[in-house]
């Protein structure tokens, strides 16, 4: 990180990306062409879990190349007076895979549903049910993990 200044602790990146809502998943073809989309995940462990549709761009992607990057924005406050934002993000590089194993795939569904439908839980678990072999998780394993703020 370029301003170490604005770096915050482990702790804080771990805390941002835990509570944070959705954040911005990089991939980039065998070519290099670079992709960006916004999802919703869940942070289990060292892993963090998403889930797709079975096709697209991102898991053609993700075929040929597993390396990403995600971001999360915690908070963002434009200061214009001052030319500048007061922000809270993190961002993290890892290494994803498709899950194939159906405990990993179901324990990471309930977590994104216990995160985004916690009041809903017996209807998630139907939803789950129906959904699972039309849905596509991915686990991407944290190699690195940063954060930063600013003023």
């Amino acid at each position: 990180m370029r301003r170490k200044a604005s770096q915050l602790s482990d702790g804080d990146a771990r805390d941002i990306l835990q509570n944070g809502i959705w954040g911005t998943l990089a991939t980039a073809d065998s070519d290099g062409q670079p992709y960006s989309v916004p999802m919703n995940y869940a942070l289990l462990g060292n892993t963090l879990y998403l889930h797709s549709a079975m096709e697209g761009h991102k898991i053609d992607n993700l075929r040929e190349n597993p390396l990403v990057s995600f971001s999360v924005v915690a908070t963002a406050e434009v200061l214009p007076e001052r030319f500048d934002m007061a922000y809270r993000s993190a961002v993290l590089f890892g290494t994803a895979r498709i899950v194939n194993e159906e405990k990993e795939k179901q324990t990471a569904l309930e977590a994104l549903m216990e995160k985004y439908s916690p009041a809903f839980h017996d209807k998630a678990m139907e939803y789950i049910s129906r959904n699972t072999g039309r849905t596509t998780v991915i686990a991407v394993e944290i190699s690195c993990l940063t954060a930063k703020t600013g003023q």
